[in-house]
């Protein structure tokens, strides 16, 4: 192969070349988004439909079933389920893997509209949302105070902490749980109303209708035009109270009694200020308080985000008021990062040790020096299609590297070894680099694609596993590729620079491990001579070892993903009902 003619008589071309991946790896592994796992989007899709105040059995037949009888009819539906509890509907679609889950989810979309005059007219609009791991929390803290009120805690949550947070980039959403709201009940007196000749539903329309905020037109006045609006809305308690529920008139009964007078809300009702009803609270370190719950946006790097994240809740603890107190309570950010470093440190290690394998047997610098230069090279080249393929630096990418670590070394061991022999043969750094790297060029290509095509059809597997080791076969496929390019390349361009006749002379070894090496070739000798004097039996042992491991492999322990210590847990008690 010609390839390395060139890169030995144009070395200032390969030198830039160096330089160039170099940038084009680190810029490429800079903006890189670090995950836990890969980005992966089920193939399902959630219809939920609010129906308050209605039975499971009657949530079931009047919103449930059309619902499922519509989104049953989109292409590549693979199963159909539901659970109908009081008030809500739910409704999952799972579909095949592979399916374009925004057409599908449009496709449900218009599917329920077309049986929108037939669902009961006071149900919330039906809510389609497809399932998505980026929807799972980056970080929430738990917030307590012990002298602010619960509801104006909240409150001060709410508008301060959760508005603040929400503008920072790359954050979805911004959730608020636990605490006391604010809410304003009205206490009806039946007894009262009855006498009043009034309804419930004449004084939920009245307060409805009392409390509206609406366009009103616009006034122009010369060259200035003004909107208008009809600002309805109540804003104390004592104007609630003061609403007019009903006007007797002289038909009615009620004329003579009450002269006429109007009839307050405040006649038939009790107005309270009050807190939600509790269905639920959060605490930390045995304190009531509120769990702020951070999303981020699809795509956006995690780290990135978190790190953004805590910067500005630090810049808010700052500024809250006195007794209020946050704890991080879970933070996936930290989580991602632990890993991502272990499984890169696993990787530098295994380079290094790689390379001091490689100096113990060679015994000289400058062809380990080769080798020191081409892993992490390789590696660089590695990132960039790893960048331009969208993919993310998760435990599987990353594996993959440190599975293709092992590899990178083969192909440069292959070349450098051609070269010394060429050396050896008396022939210059020029010449032997050049015939060395030619003449392995076809079989360490070869032997490249051939580990290739083993890791290519992890690619085809469909589903979830399908979705977790594509990444892994890409990333080992790139890093293949790419010590094949160096050691085409790099490598005998710093043989034609570095090495020297010398070094592709023996190895000097001292006495001992002279003895030492000199035992392991007669005891090779001799297991050989043996295996090839009884190959029948050899057949037999090596069939054997092969049946046992694939018997072995039956008995081993099956997990979805390898266990790990997350520094954190969580648990639910299930309490006998009532």
């Amino acid at each position: 192969m010609k390839i390395g003619n060139i890169s030995v008589d144009r070395p200032v071309t390969i030198l830039m070349v160096i330089f160039i991946i170099i940038v084009l790896g680190g810029i490429s592994v800079s903006r890189l988004p670090r995950e836990m796992m890969p980005d992966i989007t089920y193939p399902v899709v959630t219809v939920i439909t609010r129906y308050s105040g209605v039975s499971p059995e009657d949530v079931e037949n009047m919103v449930t079933r059309p619902i499922e009888e519509a989104v049953s009819t989109v292409n590549n539906v693979k199963k159909v389920s539901s659970v109908s509890t009081e008030g809500l509907s739910m409704t999952t679609v799972e579909l095949e893997w592979g399916t374009n889950l925004d057409f599908a989810a449009q496709d449900m979309r218009d599917r329920i509209d077309l049986i929108a005059d037939f669902l009961p007219d006071d149900i919330s609009r039906p809510i389609v949302y497809k399932f998505d791991l980026s929807m799972m929390p980056a970080i929430y803290w738990a917030v307590t105070s012990e002298k602010m009120e619960p509801v104006e805690f909240r409150t001060y949550v709410e508008d301060t902490i959760k508005d603040q947070i929400e503008q920072v980039d790359g954050v979805a959403a911004v959730m608020v749980y636990g605490g006391r709201e604010r809410e304003i009940q009205v206490k009806v007196d039946r007894s009262k109303l009855a006498a009043y000749g009034l309804s419930i539903d004449q004084l939920v329309q009245v307060l409805r209708f009392g409390n509206l905020n609406l366009p009103a037109g616009h006034i122009v006045e010369r060259r200035e035009e003004y909107l208008l609006r009809t600002i309805g809305e109540y804003s104390s308690l004592d104007e609630l109270r003061q609403t007019v529920v009903s006007s007797p008139t002289p038909e009615t009964g009620l004329w003579t009694a009450y002269k006429g007078a109007p009839i307050r809300l405040v006649d038939v009702a009790e107005v309270i200020d009050h807190t939600k009803e509790l269905r639920g609270f959060a605490r930390a370190n045995k304190v009531e308080g509120v769990i702020v719950i951070v999303s981020k946006q699809s795509g956006a790097n995690t780290v990135e985000v978190v790190d953004a994240v805590k910067k500005k809740w630090g810049e808010l603890e700052k500024q809250f008021p006195a007794g209020i107190k946050s704890y991080a309570v879970f933070d996936q950010g930290k989580i991602v990062s632990k890993v991502t470093s272990r499984t890169t440190s696993s990787g530098i290690w295994g380079a290094i040790l790689a390379i001091i394998v490689l100096y113990l047997f060679l015994r000289n610098f400058r062809p380990t020096f080769a080798i020191a230069v081409a892993i992490p090279l390789s590696i660089a080249t590695t990132f960039i299609p790893i960048y331009f393929a969208n993919y993310t630096l998760n435990i599987m990418t990353l594996a993959g590297l440190a599975l293709g670590v092992g590899m990178l070394v083969d192909n440069a061991v292959v070349v450098i070894e051609s070269t010394f022999r060429h050396l050896q043969e008396g022939e210059g750094r020029i010449e032997a680099a050049k015939n060395g790297a030619s003449e392995v060029g076809m079989a360490i290509t070869a032997s490249t694609l051939t580990t290739i095509i083993v890791f290519l059809p992890l690619i085809f597997i469909k589903g979830i596993a399908g979705k977790l080791s594509y990444g892994l076969a890409l990333t080992v496929a790139f890093s293949l590729l790419a010590s094949l390019f160096v050691a085409l390349t790099i490598v005998p361009m710093i043989a034609s620079k570095l090495f020297s006749r010398r070094a592709g002379g023996n190895i000097a070894l001292s006495s001992g491990e002279r003895r030492f090496w000199g035992r392991f070739m007669d005891g090779y000798r001799s297991f050989l001579a043996g295996a090839l004097r009884h190959r029948a039996l050899t057949i037999v042992v090596v069939g054997l070892v092969f049946i046992g491991t694939a018997v072995l492999g039956f008995f081993m322990p099956r997990e979805f993903v390898p266990p790990s210590d997350n520094e954190f847990v969580m648990f639910k008690v299930y309490l006998p009902v009532g």
